[in-house]
């Protein structure tokens, strides 16, 4: 495992593009939690104008334990689309310059470069989970007037449905890359994915509704729901739902299935 994941890091030690991205998504991630907290103080003063002090948004907990995991998870998984583009770019670049097919005559099987791949989306995700933990920490940690321990480590669960979303959705762009193997296509192909699956779901019959829910992109967005309206008193799913879980991991297995079966009937 550890040789295959070597090969990829390999390719990509020089690759300016993937490093300036990751840097890219690494800073937006560092920097969202303190420009939220800027833009409230904003809101704050102009509200005190208007409003003579009588709305103070700086007491709305957004980044207080035990609410920020599951405030800034639901921001954070919408910057997934860098991942999904890095995925996009560094398979794609595999087909263009036919380094896969050097790979494979080499000695390396068509399943070993799906490892290798896998891996790297593993440690991509595993790396943005880990960022976002230590943010989470820090800035929950500067922000909350006063926790205890049970407070920092309560709703973490959704540190684990954001690795799931963005792991499903990497292993998403992969899969796309591999059917088209064009990085321009493919990046087009996913950002129109969401509206054409929307586009399908909304004409199903109404006997039908009850599995919109279930189709890959609207089951990876189930795993973490909007968390902000419960700040106007208003109910949400303020847990991570484990048959969202389930039916995700099913998803990824059957992705990886369809990425194993092309590979093996495509022309390298």
């Amino acid at each position: 495992m550890l040789r295959l994941l070597k090969i990829d890091l390999l390719k990509l030690v020089n690759y300016r593009t993937f490093w300036v991205m990751n840097g890219l998504y690494a800073l937006l991630i560092l920097s969202i939690p303190t420009s939220v907290m800027e833009f409230l103080r904003w809101l704050n003063s102009k509200g005190e104008e208007v409003f003579d002090g009588a709305i103070d948004l700086m007491k709305i907990p957004v980044l207080h334990f035990p609410d920020i995991w599951h405030n800034i998870t639901y921001v954070f998984i919408f910057l997934k689309v860098f991942l999904a583009i890095l995925i996009i770019i560094t398979v794609s670049n595999e087909f263009s310059y036919k380094t896969i097919r050097q790979n494979v005559i080499d000695g390396l099987s068509r399943f070993d470069f799906i490892k290798s791949k896998l891996l790297m989306i593993f440690v991509l995700c595993l790396g943005s989970t880990s960022l976002v933990f230590l943010t989470g920490i820090f800035t929950g940690m500067v922000y909350t007037p006063d926790y205890s321990i049970g407070d920092v480590f309560y709703g973490i669960e959704f540190l684990f449905a954001y690795f799931l979303d963005i792991l499903a959705y990497s292993i998403f762009a992969f899969l796309l890359t591999v059917l088209v193997k064009r990085s321009g296509l493919t990046i087009a192909i996913l950002a129109l994915s969401m509206p054409i699956e929307y586009t399908i779901t909304s004409n199903l019959p109404s006997a039908l509704s009850g599995m919109i829910q279930y189709f890959p992109l609207h089951a990876i967005n189930n795993l973490i729901t909007i968390p902000f309206p419960k700040y106007a008193f208003m109910e949400i799913q303020d847990s991570v739902s484990m048959t969202f879980v389930g039916v995700v991991m099913v998803y990824i297995v059957l992705f990886v299935y369809a990425i194993y079966a092309k590979l093996q009937k495509s022309d390298i």
